[in-house]
C-alpha cells in the first residue's frame, strides 16, 4: 500500500462521510448510500477518479497516474465510509429524541428517563433545542459541548461493531470467494473500471466501449428528465413502474436499472429464484385474504417487520442459511482455528489483510465489548446473548445474500430488537432492557447502515491489491472512524444552522419518537414469547434446510435457495430479477455465451450511468438549492 493511496483514501472517506448527511437529510434528493449496499456516492467518485482525474493526471506524466492497487484501496476506503453517514441519521437524532421530545401527555420524564443512563444521551434541554430548531452560530459555539461525553462513551461499541464484522468477513473470505466462487457481483462495476488499463493508454477498455456509453445514456436519459421535473413542473415525469393485484395483494412491477445491471451479472438461476420466491411470497398472502386468515398482531413487532408470519419463516430461513454456511465450512473454520491457536504451518494466511490469529482474537474481544457495552445500557445477560445471536445471523445472512444474489437495494425482513423480544418475551428484558433495545436500534434496525456487506466486497476487491494487504485492515477501520466523525459534525453543524426538525422530517421528527413510544408501550404492557412466531420461525428453518438440500443432492432443482430467506421483502428489485433472467436466457440461447458476454458492458453501464447521473444533480441542486429532487432508485 503506498503512502498516496492511503493518504488518499483516508481524506476521500472522511469526505464521503461528511458530505453524505448534507445530501440525504438536507438536500434530500437521490439517496448518497442510505437506500443501496452499493456505495453509489463512492461509485460517483470513483467513475470520476478513474474516468477523469486518472486520465488527467496520465496525461500530464504517465508516473503521476494511479495504479490499478492504488484505485482499488481507494474505491474500498470510500465504500466501507459510505455507509457510516447512514449509521450517524440514527445516532444523533436517538440520543437527542428522548429528551427533546419528552412532554406531560406521553409523561416519558417519569416512564423513560429513569431507566436512561445519563452517559448514553445528551439530556441538557437548552443544547437539544437548540439542535433541533436552530440556532445562531454564535449562541451554538457552547451548546456543541453537550455532545461530546455522549459520542465519546459510543465510540467503543462503534469500534467493536465494526472490528467485529470486518474480521468475521476475513474468517469467511476464502471459503466464500475461493472454495464456493461466489461472484460478488456488486464489486463488477468497479473492477471494470480499472481492468485492461496499462501505461500506455489513460483510460481503460471500460471507458473505450460504445456498449457501455450506450447503456450509460439510458439512465442518464431518465434521470435528466425526472430531475428537470423537479425544476420545471410542466417538463414530463418518467416513473416506469406499475402493480398488479392479486386477491387484494399488490405485485410490485417497478425498473431499477440499477438493479437489472447488477442482477444480469448473478448466476441466471439466481436471478430466476429471486423472482420466483418473491411470486411465491405474494402468493402465501393473497391465499391467506382468500381463506379468511388473518395474522394476530404482534406487539413485539415494530413497524420494520411485516407480516408476522412471512417476517418470522424468513428468520428461521436465515438461521438455516447461516448454520448450514457454517457447516460447509467446517474444513476452513477448522483451518482457521488451527492457524489461530496453534499457528500451523500447514494453513497459509498471508494474502488476508490480517492474520486469522489477529481475526479471531479481535472477534472476541469486540463482541465482549459489544455485550458489556450492551449490560451498561441496561440489558441483561441472557437478553445480551439473544440479541446478539440474531444479530450476527441477520448480518451474516442478509450479507450472503448480497454478495451472492446481487441485490443493491434491500431491507432485512425482521430486525434484530424485535426477534428478540418476540423470541423470549418482555419479561427477559424489563423496563432498563426495553431503552437499552431501543438505543441498540441506531446499528441494528435498518440495515443500510451495517459495514458487512461493503467490508465483504472490499475483501474481494483487496484480492486485486499487489504485495501484502495487512495495512489495509487498519486502513479500513481508520476509514469508518474518519466517516463517522466527519458525518457526525457535519450533521451537528447542520442541526444548528438549520434546525433539525426542519430537515428530514422521518429522521428528526418521526423516527425518534416512534422507537421511544414503542419501548414505552411494551413497558405498560409486557408480554412473554410469541409461540406462534417460534412456530413460524420452525416453518421457515425446515423449508430453508429442504430447499439447501434439494440444491445440494438434486441436479435438476431450478430453484437456488437464496432468494427464500429475502422473498417478503424484495417488492422494489424483484421484477428486474425476471427482466435480468429474460435477458440472459434469451441471448444465451440465440447469441450463446459469445453474445451473453459481449451485452455484458451494456448492464454495467446502467449502473454507472444512473449513479453518475445521481452526482450531477448532487452538484446542481447544492448550487441552486433544490431539495427533494429524487430520481429513480
Amino acid at each position: 500500500m503506498t503512502a498516496r493511496a492511503l493518504i488518499g483514501g483516508l481524506l476521500l472517506a472522511t469526505a464521503v462521510g461528511s458530505v453524505g448527511p448534507y445530501l440525504t437529510l438536507y438536500l434530500l434528493g437521490s439517496n448518497a448510500g442510505g437506500a443501496f449496499y452499493t456505495s453509489p456516492l463512492s461509485h460517483f467518485l470513483f467513475f470520476v477518479l478513474v474516468g477523469g482525474v486518472n486520465v488527467l493526471l496520465h496525461a500530464l506524466r504517465t508516473s503521476w497516474a494511479l495504479t490499478s492497487s492504488e484505485l482499488i484501496i481507494l474505491f474500498i476506503l470510500m465504500a466501507v465510509a459510505n455507509q457510516s453517514h447512514n449509521m450517524i441519521h440514527y445516532l444523533v437524532p436517538m440520543l437527542s429524541g428522548p429528551f427533546y421530545y419528552a412532554t406531560p401527555e406521553n409523561d416519558w420524564v417519569s416512564q423513560l428517563h429513569p431507566y436512561i443512563p445519563d452517559w448514553i444521551a445528551p439530556y441538557q434541554l437548552d443544547g437539544l433545542t437548540g439542535f433541533f430548531e436552530g440556532t445562531s452560530p454564535d449562541g451554538a459555539t457552547d451548546l456543541w459541548k453537550v455532545w461530546v461525553w455522549p459520542l465519546l462513551c459510543w465510540l467503543p461499541l462503534l469500534v467493536a461493531i465494526h472490528a467485529a464484522t470486518l474480521c468475521l468477513m476475513v474468517i469467511f473470505r476464502r471459503q466464500w470467494a475461493e472454495r464456493e466462487r461466489i461472484i460478488y457481483p456488486l464489486v463488477q462495476v468497479s473492477l471494470a473500471m480499472i481492468d485492461d488499463e496499462d501505461e500506455k493508454r489513460a483510460a481503460g477498455g471500460f471507458f473505450r466501449n460504445p456498449i457501455m456509453w450506450i447503456g450509460f445514456a439510458v439512465p442518464v436519459a431518465i434521470g435528466a428528465v425526472q430531475g428537470l421535473h423537479s425544476y420545471f413542473p410542466y417538463f414530463p415525469d418518467i416513473q416506469p413502474e406499475t402493480s398488479l393485484s392479486l386477491f387484494g395483494v399488490g405485485i410490485h412491477l417497478k425498473l431499477s436499472v440499477v438493479a437489472l445491471g447488477f442482477f444480469y451479472l448473478i448466476n441466471q438461476q439466481v436471478a430466476f429464484s429471486l423472482w420466483i420466491f418473491y411470486l411465491l411470497s405474494v402468493l402465501q398472502r393473497a391465499l391467506y385474504n382468500a381463506v379468511g386468515y388473518v395474522d394476530a398482531a404482534e406487539p413485539a413487532l415494530s413497524v420494520w417487520s411485516g407480516q408476522p408470519s412471512l417476517v418470522h419463516q424468513s428468520m428461521g430461513a436465515m438461521m438455516a442459511l447461516v448454520l448450514s454456511g457454517l457447516w460447509v465450512a467446517r474444513a476452513h473454520l477448522r483451518s482457521v482455528l488451527r492457524k489461530a491457536l496453534f499457528a500451523s504451518p500447514a494453513v497459509d494466511d498471508v494474502d488476508e489483510i490480517i492474520s486469522y490469529r489477529g481475526a479471531v482474537a479481535l472477534l472476541l474481544i469486540s463482541v465482549g465489548v459489544m455485550a458489556y457495552w450492551l449490560h451498561l445500557s441496561g440489558m441483561p445477560p441472557l437478553g445480551i446473548a439473544v440479541f446478539l445471536f440474531f444479530v450476527f445471523v441477520i448480518f451474516v445472512a442478509i450479507t450472503r445474500v448480497l454478495v451472492e444474489g446481487g441485490v443493491a437495494m434491500l431491507f432485512t425482513p425482521i430486525v434484530a430488537p424485535d426477534a428478540a423480544l418476540s423470541a423470549v418475551g418482555v419479561s427477559q428484558y424489563g423496563s432498563s432492557g426495553l431503552v437499552g433495545l431501543a438505543y441498540a436500534r441506531v446499528w441494528s434496525n435498518d440495515l443500510f447502515n451495517f459495514a458487512m456487506p461493503h467490508c465483504a466486497n472490499g475483501l474481494k476487491l483487496a484480492e486485486r491489491v499487489a504485495g501484502r494487504r495487512r495495512h489495509l485492515f487498519w486502513a479500513i477501520l481508520l476509514s469508518i472512524l474518519l466517516g463517522l466523525t466527519g458525518g457526525t459534525i457535519v450533521l451537528i453543524y447542520m442541526g444548528y444552522a438549520y434546525g433539525a426538525i426542519n430537515m428530514s422530517k422521518g429522521h428528526f421528527i418521526w423516527f425518534n419518537q416512534y422507537v421511544f413510544e414503542y419501548a414505552n408501550a411494551r413497558m405498560q404492557a409486557p408480554m412473554g414469547p410469541s409461540w406462534d412466531g417460534w412456530l413460524h420461525t420452525g416453518i421457515g428453518a425446515a423449508l430453508m434446510t429442504g430447499l439447501l438440500m434439494a440444491q445440494r443432492y438434486w441436479i435438476w432443482w431450478p430453484l437456488h435457495p437464496i432468494g427464500y430467506p429475502v422473498s417478503s421483502v424484495l417488492r422494489w428489485v424483484a421484477f428486474n430479477a425476471f427482466l435480468a433472467w429474460l435477458f440472459k436466457s434469451l441471448l444465451l440461447k440465440y447469441g450463446g455465451v459469445r453474445l451473453h458476454n459481449a451485452a455484458r458492458p451494456l448492464f454495467l453501464g446502467l449502473v454507472a450511468g444512473q449513479f453518475a447521473v445521481y452526482g450531477i444533480f448532487w452538484v446542481i441542486d447544492s448550487f441552486t438549492g433544490m431539495t427533494h429532487n429524487a430520481l429513480m432508485d
